[in-house]
């Protein structure tokens, strides 16, 4: 049986697996929207969310996508963040699985992606790309401040 993890393992875990849940199912749910000829209407407020909620990385790889499918920005919003969703799933799963590389996975991917976060936020402040950039560092200080505690724990039983 695993140790009980500590509390802010628990919530990144939360945090991770709620993300990922809450962007796969608005995917489906703009998917299902588009093919029922409701785009119009939601044009505007596809860009809003993928403006202040998709992750920076994700617009930039969906803007790579769409300009090569198809021009219209709904479509855009389904793939930043069906990327962002199974991206987030794998590392709240790693976590779960208590993975000996899952809070590397988390520390690697959410500080890589930062600096675009940052340049994001330069172009467009925005109020939910920072909360999501603050919540991004505190969670790369925890795993990284664990990772530094737990090789000096080693290093005393040695």
């Amino acid at each position: 049986m695993q140790a009980r993890r500590p509390r802010g393992v628990r919530l990144i875990i939360t945090y991770k697996l709620a993300k990922a849940v809450g962007e796969a199912v608005l995917a489906v749910v703009l998917v299902a929207l588009i093919l029922a000829g409701y785009g119009a209407e939601l044009g505007h407020f596809a860009e809003q969310l993928r403006r202040h909620v998709a992750g920076a990385w994700s617009v930039r790889l969906a803007d790579l996508a769409v300009t090569l499918a198809t021009p219209h920005r709904l479509w855009e919003l389904v793939v930043a963040l069906g990327l962002d969703a199974a991206l987030t799933l794998l590392e709240g799963l790693s976590l779960v699985r208590g993975a000996w590389w899952g809070p590397w996975l988390v520390v690697i991917a959410t500080s890589s992606l930062i600096p675009f976060e940052i340049v994001a936020l330069a172009h467009h402040l925005h109020a939910g790309r920072l909360v999501i950039l603050a919540i991004n560092l505190v969670i790369v200080g925890y795993l990284v401040g664990g990772a530094a505690r737990e090789r000096a724990r080693a290093k005393l039983r040695e």
